[in-house]
């Protein structure tokens, strides 16, 4: 899912102020169009443990694979060595909830009458080292400037056993706004959608 026209990459640097949500060195986060290889690696590789299994990407792969999306509204994340690190997410919806097609995404008065909701994801071993928080604000800095959006919330669902993340959105900027009843991997979960003021 992807507005972003001509732009291939963009680097994004979060300041000091950030960081101290961190317990190792602030990074750097690029974001490039997703690929075949990243998508690959994210896919086949990527496997969280116990009750997290849920988030594996092989569970989405048809959305991590949707070519249509890369670049559009699907992202890599790499870091300043330019390893793949992490992924996002970018969708867009109407007041009736109907979901937003790549290839609107070039429209930004479009986009501006709709929802933006963001999605993504750290690979399973940067999990619990302290990067959510900045990684979180990248992510939500990164879909806002590249889509050019103006709204005024940035909206994102979790469900609600993962409190780990729920409190790393709160730390974020993010507030429970509805509480829901979500499918993920074929499974039903209760669910938080949350918001942040922008």
């Amino acid at each position: 899912m992807n507005i972003f026209r001509t732009r291939s990459f963009s680097t994004v640097s979060l300041g000091a102020d950030i960081c101290r949500y961190s317990r190792i060195k602030p990074m750097k986060y690029t974001f490039v169009p997703m690929n075949q290889e990243y998508a690959s690696t994210i896919v086949d590789t990527w496997k969280y443990e116990k009750e997290y299994s849920i988030y594996n990407y092989s569970n989405e792969a048809d959305h991590m694979l949707d070519e249509q999306g890369w670049g559009r509204g699907i992202f890599a994340v790499l870091n300043q060595e330019g390893d793949l690190i992490g992924e996002l997410s970018i969708e867009f919806f109407d007041a009736q909830g109907q979901y937003t097609e790549y290839c609107n995404f070039d429209d930004e008065a479009l986009l501006n009458e709709r929802e933006l909701w963001i999605g993504f994801g750290l690979r399973p071993d940067l999990v619990g080292q302290g990067l959510g928080v900045e990684f979180v604000l990248a992510c939500v800095k990164y879909a806002i400037q590249n889509c050019h959006y103006r709204g005024e919330y940035i909206r994102l669902g979790v469900a609600m056993f993962n409190q780990r993340a729920i409190k790393t959105y709160e730390k974020a900027g993010f507030q429970k706004f509805e509480q829901t009843v979500g499918e993920i991997s074929g499974n039903t979960f209760e669910c938080a959608h949350m918001c942040k003021s922008l």
